[in-house]
């Protein structure tokens, strides 16, 4: 008994001591805490000075700087600082070019991995190949690997599966998203309960949408008028249909005109001199592109298309934007001669800009040489290519002909969705 009071009496002055302890603590860091100086504003900086400054600054520094003051807050959120923010980030971006490589995440790597609605987001420098940045994010409304993304508009991406009513609109810089409601075929197809069979034939009349900017943000979806998406709502009866998503009124509404042409449906729309361009499917064995006019919202075919693009099958052919321009590629299967166009503002001349000969290309990987996508001109003039179907980048040097691995540099070997930021 005397030993087993003994312990008890023992743990008390112990359990005793360790509370002094605890109280002494909580008293030295309160006066520490009134010690400490709080962080204010500099007064004594000019405002341009301030606003100078925080432009420089990236995304994450200026989020951060939002909460230290009101006034820095304020300037941070101003129309102005944004609009002058995009310019000098557009102009850094033309100095020091980057890609944004999208992937659905591995779970074999990715630790607290989850399926179907996790992306994660790298931004790598084209002159260094280097990782710039990681955002993994997290989308509640999954995409069931049926996902489609398009290009990047002042950093902003809009991601959606045409398999569920998943769209949204994401800054991986800053980590915000936005879900969207679902256009009006993607309630159209869930009410008819398309078979997996029948979902990828209709995913051929659906393809991806364009997402752009003129007074405000648009997303433009055109689509081929099939089976489950006929819209008795719609204005038009065409063999097309366009949804435009406000962001005003958070809606999709039609377009009363479309083109009479249906658009072929595995090529990505590009965007460059204020429209969007659109390849249509072969008739009388002739391929034409639709333009449409963002700040207009209308229709038109472009007016000289060159001629072996015209009279091309269209899985041999690529349209993008290279340094603001709209560009077209073809490729040679039989020659693996890859040639690359520009066209010029006024959109009646193309001109030859580059000549890739795959088969003659240095390269101690084989399966560098096949063709691939242009995605962007580095300043060395060096061009950098993304493998058909996305299975990663390769860097094209002109002046020695020689293809170099990109992306395996990071270990990104899964499938990869790429684009300039």
């Amino acid at each position: 008994m005397m030993e087993a009071e003994q312990q008890v009496v023992m743990a008390s002055s112990s359990s005793l001591r360790k509370r002094k302890r605890r109280r002494m603590r909580r008293i030295i860091r309160r006066r520490r805490r009134r010690n400490e100086k709080r962080v204010k504003a500099p007064s004594s900086l000019p405002n341009d000075i301030v606003e100078e400054i925080f432009l420089r600054f990236p995304v994450k520094a200026l989020i951060r700087l939002k909460s230290l003051s009101k006034y820095w807050k304020s300037t941070i959120e101003s129309r102005s600082f944004e609009e002058r923010y995009l310019k000098l980030a557009k102009q850094a971006c033309m100095d020091h070019p980057k890609v944004m490589v999208i992937t659905e995440e591995d779970p074999i790597r990715e630790i607290g991995y989850r399926p179907f609605t996790d992306i994660g987001f790298r931004t790598i420098c084209l002159e260094s190949a280097s990782l710039l940045s990681y955002t993994r994010l997290n989308f509640p409304q999954g995409f069931f690997h049926w996902i489609k993304i398009s290009e990047s508009c002042d950093g902003l991406f809009c991601i959606h599966s045409p398999k569920s009513h998943s769209v949204y609109v994401v800054n991986p810089a800053t980590r915000w998203l936005r879900l969207l409601p679902p256009a009006g075929f993607q309630i159209l197809i869930h009410k008819f309960n398309p078979t997996e069979r029948e979902w990828n034939i209709e995913m051929k009349s659906i393809f991806h949408l364009a997402f752009v900017k003129a007074t405000d943000y648009k997303l433009v979806w055109l689509y081929n008028c099939d089976k489950y998406i006929a819209d008795a709502s719609s204005p038009n009866v065409g063999v097309t249909k366009c949804e435009v998503f406000d962001f005003r009124v958070n809606a999709w509404r039609y377009l009363a005109c479309t083109p009479s042409h249906r658009i072929f449906y595995d090529q990505k729309p590009a965007s460059a001199n204020g429209s969007v361009y659109w390849f249509t499917e072969p008739y009388n064995e002739r391929i034409e592109v639709v333009a449409f006019d963002i700040h207009t919202e209308t229709f038109r075919l472009l007016p000289k298309i060159n001629p072996a693009i015209a009279g091309s099958d269209p899985h041999h052919i690529d349209m993008c934007t290279l340094d603001n321009s709209l560009c077209m590629s073809k490729r040679e299967n039989d020659t693996m001669i890859q040639d690359i166009w520009r066209l010029k503002p006024s959109e009646d001349t193309w001109e030859k800009i580059f000549t890739i000969d795959l088969l003659s290309c240095s390269s101690s990987r084989k399966d560098l040489v096949e063709p691939s996508t242009p995605v962007a001109v580095c300043k060395n003039k060096k061009i950098l290519l993304s493998h058909c179907y996305s299975r990663g980048l390769v860097k094209y040097d002109s002046l020695t002909k020689s293809l170099d691995s990109f992306s395996y540099i990071l270990g990104l070997r899964e499938k990869l969705l790429i684009f300039k930021v």
